[in-house]
């Protein structure tokens, strides 16, 4: 780009052209140098007659270019004699810095490259505003436009008050928010002013100018109207709309990243909330498959509790059969009992009679002659039968003790719960 602009100075500048000073240049373009008319790109310009200086023609041109991998547009504007020499020269794009130390470091570059110091006037500070600087080099003074210009530029009519500079490049929007305004006069110089945010976004105005190669106009009323220029012809102060049009653009496009911002927000919410939605939803299916599972288990445990105590009634109904059978088994052998004891008792009360009776007939007979002792037939009998009977006892009695400690075992079975 310094290349090309280099190039379009060695071209525009005629080669018969005698500066007194190149000392203030926009682009390689100086005051108090003269114009080749006949040059290509001198013809880029769309030119007419200053309407508010006369003698003067005002020239523009728009440029697209890239500077910081961004692609930028910058408007070039000339105010030059009928001679071609030039006494104002500026160009205004869309500021590229993002904080005030890049804007102090250009200040820096143009102050080594003029060999003199600048004077810095900053944008007084509101919250929310951007940050805005002007710098001047030279001759240059800068004059607070009066309260009837500023009226004329927030009803967005022309004062009509000469070349004016302000912080945010849109003088309308300067005098609805109070900001200063000024005239610019004096001699030779240059003129920086830049308004800028962190990202960047903001104006950028640079301008060489020599107020005193020109007369400034006579005050015009405030009710006069003008004819609009013709359609192949521009005035200064389109230089004045093109530097709105970029703060517009600049206004628009804090309005657009505001637009993103809220949308980025819109759609991180959604976002959060279909990611909630989705969980909910999982959260919903495994609260179903648990509550299956549960149902599942309940109904898997009624199925064991109602096996389970089928199975434990037929046991109780077997133990029950089995008592029963023992206990008619224990009386039938208590009856056998009974009768065997009742038929001993018998046997005992007739050999107890037929050993009485015996008796008194052998004492009654007075037999005195001693026989031998023979058991008697009776005598043998009884002691047969008694040992039978206490054979049937002993038998009974083992009967009865096997009886009991099986009913005993039943008993205790029964009571014990099955596992």
């Amino acid at each position: 780009m310094k290349v090309g602009i280099a190039f379009l100075a060695s071209v525009v500048l005629s080669g018969n052209a005698i500066a007194a000073s190149v000392q203030y240049d926009v682009d390689g373009l100086a005051i108090g140098t003269q114009l080749n008319f006949s040059s290509a790109l001198y013809r880029e310009y769309k030119c007419s007659p200053s309407e508010q200086f006369g003698g003067l023609t005002w020239c523009q041109k728009t440029r697209a270019f890239t500077e910081r991998r961004k692609a930028l547009t910058a408007a070039h504007s000339l105010l030059h004699s009928q001679d071609g020499k030039i006494v104002y020269v500026s160009r205004s794009q869309e500021a590229t810095f993002s904080k005030s130390s890049e804007a102090d470091e250009d200040i820096q570059r143009y102050s080594r490259k003029l060999g003199e110091l600048p004077r810095i006037t900053k944008m007084p500070r509101r919250s929310g505003l951007t940050d805005g600087l002007i710098a001047i080099w030279g001759q240059i003074t800068l004059v607070q436009l009066d309260e009837e210009g500023i009226k004329s530029l927030s009803e967005g009519r022309k004062p009509k008050k000469g070349l004016l500079l302000d912080f945010l490049g849109n003088f309308v929007q300067s005098a609805k928010e109070g900001l200063p305004i000024y005239r610019i006069g004096g001699g030779p110089g240059l003129v920086w002013v830049a308004s800028f945010n962190q990202k960047g976004h903001g104006t950028h105005r640079l301008a060489a100018v020599d107020t005193s190669g020109f007369m400034m106009p006579e005050p015009q009323p405030t009710l006069e109207l003008k004819a609009r220029p013709e359609p192949d012809t521009v005035s200064e102060s389109t230089d004045d709309q093109t530097e709105e049009n970029l703060e517009n653009r600049f206004v628009s496009r804090q309005k657009i990243e505001g637009l993103q911002r809220e949308l980025a927000i819109a759609t991180a919410t959604i976002t959060n909330l279909e990611k909630d939605k989705a969980a909910a939803e999982v959260a919903r299916v495994a609260g179903d498959e648990a509550r299956v599972a549960a149902e599942a288990a309940t109904s898997e445990s009624e199925q064991a509790r109602v096996a389970e105590k089928a199975n434990l009634e037929e046991r109780i109904a077997q133990l029950e059969a089995a008592r029963v059978a023992t206990h008619e088994k224990s009386a039938f052998w208590e009856a056998t009992l009974y009768g065997s004891m009742g038929g001993l008792l018998i046997g005992l009360i007739i050999f107890t009679s037929e050993f009485f009776l015996k008796r008194q007939a052998t004492q009654e007979g007075n037999i005195t002659e001693t026989e031998p002792y023979v058991l008697s037939p009776g005598i043998t009998t009884e002691a047969a039968f008694g040992r039978e009977l206490e054979q049937q006892v002993a038998a009974l009695n083992e009967m009865q003790s096997e009886t009991d400690g099986e009913h005993k075992s039943h008993t205790v079975g029964a009571g014990k719960p099955i596992r």
